[in-house]
């Protein structure tokens, strides 16, 4: 169960694709379900779900233009925390079609949604909580784009991704 094959169409397409700066843009990754993806229940794995989001984020990376220069750079674009609600299942060979959308960000991390859909029918839906480094550093989104010569504000946040932060503060509280 490997994504060497995904991997290696996404960085095609990054050679080809012509970036351009719009982080509130959706950005739309199209995924089969294969026989390698699915579980014992034969359907779409819970973990591929986690494995096509971190695609999808590093699509949105490099639509905007970051993600050769985050390599050069020494930026890091990593993963805090995320979360992730099943409505339907995907079963083998169903088309998968992943939007992924910065919803806001704060001093500290960018919040993203995650919509899993197939025949026009929402499938799963989550959020991804991702933190910008340089040399072990986390550097805020604006600082980040101001470093590419780009500015953009914040949209304000939704009450899901509110609600998500307050449950990620009382786990933090709770375990610390």
């Amino acid at each position: 169960m490997n994504l060497y094959g995904r991997l290696f169409l996404f960085s095609l397409k990054s050679i080809i694709t012509k970036p351009k700066f719009d982080p509130l843009a959706t950005v739309e990754t199209n995924f089969r379900v294969w026989p390698h993806d699915m579980d014992v229940n034969i359907h779409l794995t819970a973990a591929r779900y986690f494995s096509f989001g971190d695609l999808g984020r590093m699509g949105w990376l490099r639509n905007n233009g970051f993600l050769w220069r985050f390599f050069k750079g020494g930026y890091r674009a990593v993963l805090n925390a995320q979360e992730l609600t099943y409505i339907r299942e995907f079963t083998p060979f169903s088309k998968v079609k992943l939007e992924v959308e910065l919803m806001s960000w704060d001093e500290k991390y960018g919040y993203f949604e995650q919509r899993f859909y197939s025949k026009g029918k929402l499938f799963a839906v989550g959020h991804a909580r991702m933190a910008i480094l340089q040399k072990g550093k986390v550097l805020p989104y604006d600082a980040v784009f101001e470093s590419f010569g780009q500015q953009c504000q914040s949209p304000s946040e939704t009450e899901a991704i509110r609600d998500w932060k307050e449950t990620l503060a009382a786990k933090k509280a709770h375990f610390s």
